[in-house]
């Protein structure tokens, strides 16, 4: 059964699309219990950002063309409709042909985003429909993939139906933030809405929370130790955590996600950082269930 994973923040901004794509490239090219993972990223922003970084924009224009988008299949099935889900799913492949001793990037899928059937989807849209259809993508998915995670959006209400799919899909949620002021103020309503999905899904639909990550952060700075407390007050109330590997401010981590450098190996994409990326990642994951040595991972 694979792992159901957001990024989910309500305030924009702050790394949900940008994690959730550092965590999928690591999981995706190094090996845990001797076996590569199957990895998929499902993309429920009609923005489309992850979409574009994993495939480029050229390709998602293309697919998008074709109508073999995530909201299309949404609307197919919940027409009655009988929609193989593995029809809209698109890979980034691994360079094979590609020689070098280090880690290369994994082959990465993707079910892409786009703005068209959303509207027409939630018109008609009510919670047990979005239940409905979580289930049937869960069902659909569950037995092709380890780690699947699930891009959402920032607004998630009753109105959401389509990113409600999404939410009731997650079995762990983890929080990226930046420790300031506005940020810190904005993690009440997240709580609230991550509340609400817990409710509106019921009992069947039970998620973990994790915990916080902290993007953009140094530890040395004034924000940093004025705020830290504050959120670690929140983390303790939600009976999670914050996590303890942090990821700097740096232009060089938002270059890794940019679909116009092309890149064939981790410690390529993710430069100097890889170390800083490469942590944050065997420390969530140990929270999973997994146990891996850093000596496992390859540069």
């Amino acid at each position: 059964m694979p792992k159901f994973i957001s990024l989910y923040n309500n305030k924009g901004g702050v790394g949900k699309t940008t994690l959730s794509l550092f965590f999928s490239d690591f999981l995706a090219s190094i090996t845990i219990n001797k076996k590569r993972s199957k990895v998929l990223v499902i993309d429920f922003d009609p923005q489309g950002s992850s979409s574009n970084a994993i495939l480029g924009i050229a390709a998602v224009s293309d697919i998008k063309n074709s109508n073999l988008t995530l909201p299309h299949a949404i609307c197919e099935k919940n027409k009655g409709k009988d929609i193989e889900i593995n029809d809209y799913v698109f890979s980034r492949d691994e360079k094979e042909d590609f020689k070098t001793r280090k880690t290369k990037l994994g082959k990465l899928d993707v079910i892409i985003s786009s703005p068209e059937f959303i509207n027409e989807f939630e018109e008609n849209s009510t919670l047990n429909k979005s239940l409905k259809l979580s289930n049937w993508l869960k069902e659909q998915l569950s037995d092709d993939y380890d780690f699947i995670f699930i891009d959402l959006p920032g607004n998630i209400s009753k109105r959401n139906g389509f990113s409600l799919i999404g939410a009731f899909l997650t079995d762990y949620f983890i929080i990226p933030t930046e420790l300031n002021r506005i940020n810190i103020n904005a993690i009440p309503l997240t709580l609230q809405i991550l509340d609400n999905i817990k409710e509106w899904g019921g009992e069947r639909n039970k998620y973990e929370l994790l915990g916080f990550v902290l993007n953009k952060a140094d530890k040395r700075s004034k924000q940093y130790k004025l705020h830290i407390d504050e959120l670690s007050q929140f983390a303790n109330m939600k009976e999670c955590k914050v996590f303890k590997c942090v990821l700097p401010p740096t232009p060089k981590l938002s270059n890794a996600t940019d679909d116009s450098i092309e890149n064939f190996t981790l410690s390529d994409k993710y430069d100097s950082y890889y170390p800083n990326v490469r942590s944050l990642v065997l420390e969530v994951i140990k929270d999973l269930g997994y146990s891996l040595k850093k000596k496992s991972v390859a540069s």
